[in-house]
């Protein structure tokens, strides 16, 4: 009974309308080379390898992303074709194109989630038939033209949205806040309704936790590659945690409107509520439907920013005049839910159009340094060209993960060339396959890949060898690997035995020598067993990652990181005390902010790297069983955390009261990251839980640039505690 309660929960959670555009993809690449009598497989993959990526969202990022896989497996496809021969150049090439595919993954998104079929298309290309220039550009066209066509089915004829429930989850939350924001200024405090209003309130609270929690579970489960480097998971996680934040502001406006009866206060608070809930029912609407400008009327400068958010900033100037107490608590109240409306503005834009807030390099001087909204307004594409250097000094030293990895990979790719060789058997190469996919960065990760991969193999094998020996003709092939094509990408992101189990006969069929074979299973049964047998060695004896590669131990290293950025910085703004030229400038960015820059994106990168392969597979627990959508979260403002010390840098040199308050803020990260790397051995939850946190006085005036900066800064490290606390618990 167990079991069949897993199979009914999986084929609830199969991801059909991926699965079914990737069978008509396939369909449509095997009829036409059946027609032009040209082999099936090379497109056939185009199509597969097209849809397998496409993890929805803007258009920009789909389309960049297959287009890497595209260019990268033609070029893999080449490079394979032509380096068979002799023995020593394909040990070398294949080495080297290893190495250098796995440390890609480092430098943007797009190769991080395409560089192991990258690999998997090299060896496809290695252990082809043909071996000649022509061979080779012919097979990488019939790949390309597969890949094309799979894309325009994927983003203009049949478009995808994997994120489509996390989203309307989330919006569900702001639909709900927005009604509970209503509820607070619907009556006055002496209404005879009062308390039939209380108890509604009470039965929003509840929805809205529930609301939350499920929410946060429909972002965990979304079925998409690198889903924790993704900007639309990103986004979705900062709009998620901002409704949390608004929700608790909101509660504390409801005890200040039931304390005072003085008509001014009340007058304002229920002023100041109303323009809580618009605003609250446009960041619903903008989750429900793709605005029809992408977004950019939540821009600085847009129609929404100008009505909610500027228009809203110059009122509060107006009330700071106010002699009467609770309007100046209400001020400060009001500027944090401004900064939060503003950051929920910022996760929408980024949303919908692909692009995030640009991190200005520190040796410039932002441009605009008036406005409470000067440093939200650049935004860049989800990957900047201009860090890939960065990223790739940052993790050249053996103490990067993925370092490590690619070199695992160099020395895995150049055995499996030998032992492809020493066994001399046609399609060899999916030995080359497995080990590649198998080997994990991690060694629990590893050996839980090839059980699964092993398992979901000899199983579709033998169902391959069924169904090799009953198809009589090529277009009974067709139809049959259409229909395991459809069931591959339905159980890709939800179970990876069950995926195996049709890749299998789908690859088996497509590469068979002749109709009828069915011995040709196990071939590929045989293979498979011998490439994770490599894979699990090569992770025994090369660098085996234990401990190191614990999530909240990567966690932990992420908030040192960024404490000891934040303290550079301090270093950095002394620095500038005694700079006399530009030069001298640039000179104390190079010497004090970059390494420090460089070691947050190397913690970032090893994190995210991790956090990706346990929400590949849903079904793995965090760590010690417990729930990981809060790493999720922790990773989400990891990264936002560098970005806000990074611009806060290059606003100048802050007073002495912005100064302790940054000191303040890396010794709570310190104290942060100490306790989850020693989780285990912390008494109770409540002491993280309770952590001082620094609430700044109400500034007079207009709320200068690095004010606005570091009460962003504490807002992060408050959402990071928070999230902690579950970490920690979690792990006792």
């Amino acid at each position: 009974m167990p079991l069949l309660t897993q199979w009914a929960n999986t084929l609830r959670r199969l991801h059909w309308r991926r699965g079914l555009r990737a069978g008509i993809a396939v369909l449509a690449a095997m009829l036409v080379c059946r027609y032009l009598g040209k082999p099936m497989g090379w497109a056939a993959l185009g199509g597969f390898e097209a849809i397998l990526v496409d993890n929805g969202g803007p258009y920009r990022s789909r389309w960049t992303t297959m287009l890497t896989v595209l260019i990268g497996g033609a070029i893999a496809c080449i490079v394979g074709s032509l380096a068979a021969a002799p023995l020593w150049l394909a040990i070398v090439a294949t080495a080297l194109f290893c190495f250098v595919t796995t440390f890609a993954r480092v430098l943007t998104n797009q190769l991080a989630s395409t560089s192991v079929i990258i690999l998997v298309l090299y060896f496809a290309g290695f252990g082809g038939t043909t071996h000649t220039l022509a061979g080779a550009f012919s097979s990488a066209a019939a790949y390309v033209l597969g890949g094309l066509w799979a894309a325009a089915l994927s983003l203009f004829l049949w478009p995808l949205d994997p994120f489509r429930p996390a989203r309307l989850g989330v919006a569900d939350c702001y639909t709900m806040l927005a009604a509970f924001t209503s509820q607070v200024h619907a009556t006055t405090p002496d209404s005879a309704a009062r308390q039939t209003e209380r108890v509604r309130m009470h039965e929003l609270q509840r929805r809205m936790r529930l609301g939350m929690e499920s929410a946060r579970v429909a972002i965990g489960a979304t079925g998409a590659r690198i889903t924790a480097r993704t900007l639309r998971a990103r986004s979705l996680t900062v709009l998620l945690e901002t409704a949390d934040l608004l929700f608790a502001g909101t509660i504390r406006w409801t005890e200040l409107l039931e304390s005072t009866s003085n008509e001014e206060s009340q007058a304002a608070m229920t002023d100041a509520l109303k323009w809580l809930e618009r605003a609250e029912l446009v960041i619903a609407a903008a989750l429900r439907q793709r605005p029809s400008d992408d977004g950019s009327s939540f821009a600085p400068e847009g129609s929404h920013s100008i009505e909610h958010l500027h228009k809203r900033a110059q009122k509060l100037r107006a009330l700071e005049e106010s002699t009467e107490p609770l309007i100046a608590h209400l001020v400060q109240e009001e500027r944090d839910a401004l900064l939060n409306v503003e950051v929920a503005f910022e996760a929408i834009r980024a949303l919908w159009s692909g692009v995030e807030p640009r991190i200005q390099p520190s040796g410039k001087a932002p441009r605009d340094t008036r406005s409470l909204l000067s440093r939200s307004g650049e935004m860049v594409a989800e990957t900047s060209w201009r860090s890939i250097p960065d990223a790739a000094r940052a993790n050249w030293t053996l103490r990067s993960v993925m370092m490590r990895h690619a070199l695992r990979m160099l020395i895995v790719g150049a055995v499996d060339v030998m032992l492809m060789r020493l066994v001399h058997i046609s399609h060899g190469s999916w030995l080359g396959m497995t080990s590649i996919i198998v080997l994990q960065p991690s060694g629990s990760g590893t050996l839980r890949r090839g059980v699964q991969r092993v398992a979901g193999t000899i199983a579709g094998g033998i169902l391959a060898a069924v169904l090799a020996a009953g198809i009589h003709s090529q277009e009974g092939l067709i139809a049959v690997v259409t229909v395991t094509s459809v069931f591959t990408l339905a159980t890709y992101a939800v179970d990876y035995a069950w995926y195996c189990f049709f890749l299998t006969p789908t690859f088996v069929l497509l590469s068979l020598p002749h109709l009828r074979d069915w011995h040709f299973a196990g071939v590929r049964i045989g293979m498979t067993l011998l490439g994770a047998g490599v894979a699990v060695l090569a992770m025994r004896l090369l660098w085996p990652e234990k401990d190191r590669m614990e999530l909240k131990r990567l966690l932990a290293r992420g908030a040192l990181a960024d404490a000891a950025y934040v303290r550079a910085m301090l270093r950095f703004w002394n620095a500038l005390e005694s700079a006399s030229s530009d030069t001298d400038r640039i000179a104390a960015d190079r010497t004090v902010l970059a390494p420090a820059r460089r070691a947050c994106g190397l913690a970032l990168n090893d994190a995210e790297e991790a956090l990706d392969r346990i929400m590949l597979e849903p079904r793995v627990p965090l760590a010690s069983g417990g729930r990981w959508e809060e790493a999720l979260t922790f990773v989400t403002y990891l990264r936002r955390m560098t970005r806000a010390v990074t611009t806060l840098a290059a606003l100048g040199q802050g007073d002495q009261d912005s100064r302790v308050r940054a000191e303040r803020v890396a010794a709570r990260l310190d104290a942060l990251g100490e306790r989850l790397d020693r989780a285990l051995a912390i008494q109770t939850s409540n002491t993280l839980k309770q952590e001082p946190t620094t609430q700044p006085e109400a500034a007079s005036g207009e709320e200068t640039p690095v004010e606005h900066q570091l009460r962003r800064l504490e807002r992060q490290t408050n959402v990071m505690e928070k999230t902690a606390v579950v970490l920690v618990q979690e792990s006792r």
